[in-house]
């Protein structure tokens, strides 16, 4: 059981680690900010003059923008 584990911790130290500091930009976005950045508001539930575009933290909170009508 013990090699499972050096494996596992070998496999990650070697696929996993280069991959976060080569790519920083990939998980690192703060989708709240971004949907603030677009004048939206993160919400449970968007109101019938908002429009849903994208999650923001959580899948249960949408990025809500007022509709343009």
């Amino acid at each position: 059981m013990k090699i499972h584990l050096f494996f596992f911790i070998l496999l990650f130290w070697v696929t996993i680690l280069p991959a976060r500091k080569r790519y920083p930009e990939y998980g690192s976005l703060d989708l709240r900010r971004e949907c603030r950045r677009s004048n939206g508001q993160c919400k449970n539930q968007c109101l019938n003059t908002e429009v849903r575009i994208a999650f923001c933290i959580r899948p249960g909170t949408h990025c809500c923008i007022q509709n343009s009508k």
